[in-house]
């Protein structure tokens, strides 16, 4: 199995931390707050309040160790909370995280799948918010709800990289274009994803072809000759696609000065994103899955 950095070879070897024991209880008149102001922020389109409006859906509060995870699910899916939590409390000891942390979870099953003429959005791409260094994240859909966890601790952690609000010249995207001032979520899903694949102990290799596959096919859209986006589509396929064989360079590199940064982010990404274009020239755009881990 290739290995991208001996990092990954020190993340296998460190014991898994011991599972620490979920408590179920009713949630409190704070944290029915936060998830009032949660849903009300339309971040996910308005589909959490259409899924708790369902009568068999309801919010059970677990705390794990300094953790909390509020969690709405059906009656069926409210017997794998405990599981659910208990894989939660893991993660946050894995990743050391360094303060209490609350999980809102809404476990609602909407694979991210988009026809073959159709171009990705925020509904059928995203699956979580927070903020930078906060300490309540968010998480609406059960596909890959553990990869999203890991994405917005990334962000909570204050792990993000600085990157330019606007797409590089170098990287070749059409004159116009419109992408989302977020390109600093090209490292986030990347390095989440490294994650990902080293807690499911998941081929790097196989995981590459499938971002590789995934930027091809959005690349090959006749959409992408007049890149408009409502989230950050070409940072979280593409760019992360480019940077993905880099993976060693950038976690030693790190954030640096602005300058050196851009140079390395055009030296790194360029070619890559130029042999992603040239490949896309080839494809016939077919339906496909958004989900970004195997």
């Amino acid at each position: 199995m290739q290995r991208p950095t001996k990092a990954w070879e020190v993340h296998q070897q460190l014991p898994r931390p011991a599972a620490r024991t979920p408590r179920a209880r009713a949630l409190k008149s704070h944290e029915v707050v936060l998830v009032q102001k949660a849903q009300a922020n339309e971040w996910d389109k308005g589909t959490l309040g259409t899924f708790v409006g369902n009568p068999d859906v309801q919010g059970t509060a677990w705390d794990i160790g300094p953790h909390t995870v509020l969690f709405y699910g059906t009656h069926q899916d409210q017997s794998k909370a405990k599981d659910i939590v208990t894989e939660c409390g893991k993660l946050w000891d894995w990743l050391g995280a360094p303060r209490p942390f609350t999980l809102v979870l809404w476990w609602r099953e909407d694979p991210r799948h988009i026809a073959a003429g159709e171009w990705p959005s925020r509904k059928t791409v995203n699956g979580g918010w927070t903020t930078q260094v906060s300490s309540a994240i968010f998480v609406y859909r059960a596909e890959e709800w553990d990869r999203v966890f890991l994405h917005e601790m990334i962000h909570a952690l204050g792990w993000d990289w600085v990157m330019p609000a606007k797409p590089l010249a170098c990287w070749g995207l059409p004159a116009r274009s419109n992408t989302v001032p977020a390109l600093f979520e090209a490292w986030t899903e990347l390095y989440a994803e490294w994650l990902w694949c080293i807690w499911h102990d998941v081929s790097w290799s196989q995981q590459r072809a499938w971002q590789d596959a995934q930027a091809v096919q959005i690349l090959a859209r006749p959409q992408a000759r007049h890149w408009r986006e409502n989230t950050s589509v070409f940072a979280y396929y593409v760019l992360k696609a480019a940077l993905a064989p880099h993976i060693a360079e950038l976690l030693l590199f790190g954030n640096g000065h602005a300058a050196e940064r851009e140079s390395i982010l055009c030296r790194l990404a360029q070619p890559n994103v130029a042999a992603l274009v040239a490949r896309a020239r080839h494809v016939t755009p077919v339906a496909m899955s958004l989900r970004m881990t195997l």
